[in-house]
């Protein structure tokens, strides 16, 4: 039996649906916050709700489990969760009762740029998770993905179809390594499978752009629209007035200022030649594939095209 923590959310989707499609027994364990779960499995998957607050909860979620993903997240949840309360305390508490249980392997989804002293919360929280895994006992594997590359091209184009506006965070320069979700999901299945990823920390990104060119990439499919600027003046008054009324919106544009600093970018290129034969899904698939069909299979992108 495998767990998914966090199976509802975007990743978790795809990779529930890529491990149960391969055979694989499959639970999964969250709040049904993101995606509702189904009162009735028709897929073989047992969906089980529960929150990562509750030890108890976390208990019965790691019953019979061999290994578990750790793929859930609180930075985009409005209400409640946080960066804090599920990247860090629900890891820390389903860590803990994954190793009283016996699980044999956890794989932690983390960012690139976790650490102690990172400039933003979320990346010094999934840091104290990883630590508490790797002291933890059990197998473990953490995977480093850059910034979703679906969640961002949702997030600039969401008000293109409206308004005909699509939103840039700052200069829109900054290069940033984005992984999509196929991508993450295919390393996964790959450390649960493969015992040689075992205590290894991997950086996984599917390429580097701009935001300046997933704006002009969104308007090109669309035929129309404009860019519309959010300065970085916005976003530091942003960050530091929602945070009492919002602390989501306040995030958002701290990670926004992160992101414009340079700081999201890293090489994948040296785990992509370790891991030559898993697929890369670059920016046109991702947006030709956006829609009814974006969490199909997909196929390698050509070398010569791959953003580094």
């Amino acid at each position: 039996m495998i767990l998914v923590a966090g199976g509802t959310g975007r990743l978790g989707r795809q990779l529930v649906s890529d491990l149960a499609g391969a055979g694989l027994r499959v639970r999964t364990f969250s709040r049904g916050a993101s995606q509702p779960i189904p009162d009735v499995a028709h897929d073989g998957v047992e969906h089980l709700r529960g929150d990562l607050a509750s030890r108890a909860n976390c208990e019965g979620a790691v019953e019979g489990v061999e290994q578990a993903v750790f793929a859930a997240s609180g930075f985009g949840l409005r209400h409640g969760g946080t960066p804090r309360s599920v990247d860090r305390d629900g890891a820390l508490r389903l860590i803990a009762a994954a190793a009283e249980a016996g699980v044999g392997h956890l794989v932690m989804m983390s960012m690139a740029g976790a650490a102690p002293d990172a400039p933003i919360e979320i990346l010094r929280m999934k840091h104290a998770a990883e630590e508490a895994l790797k002291t933890s006992g059990m197998a473990w594997t953490v995977v480093r993905m850059g910034a979703n590359l679906e969640q961002q091209l949702t997030v600039l184009g969401g008000t293109l179809s409206s308004k005909g506006t699509v939103a840039v965070f700052g200069s829109g320069t900054a290069p940033v390594t984005f992984t999509s979700t196929p991508d993450a999901a295919a390393l996964v299945r790959r450390s649960l499978a493969d015992p040689a990823l075992r205590n290894r920390t991997i950086e996984w990104g599917s390429g580097t752009y701009t935001f300046n060119e997933l704006a002009e990439a969104l308007i090109a499919r669309a035929g129309r629209g404009r860019v519309k600027r959010v300065p970085r003046g916005a976003l530091k008054v942003m960050g530091a007035v929602a945070r009492p009324v919002s602390p989501f919106m306040a995030r958002m544009a701290q990670a926004a200022l992160w992101m414009d600093s340079g700081g999201a970018a890293f090489d994948p290129a040296p785990a992509r030649a370790e891991f030559a034969d898993l697929p890369v899904l670059g920016l046109k698939e991702v947006l030709a594939n956006a829609g009814a069909d974006a969490q199909a299979p997909h196929k390698a992108e050509p070398a010569h095209r791959r953003r580094r």
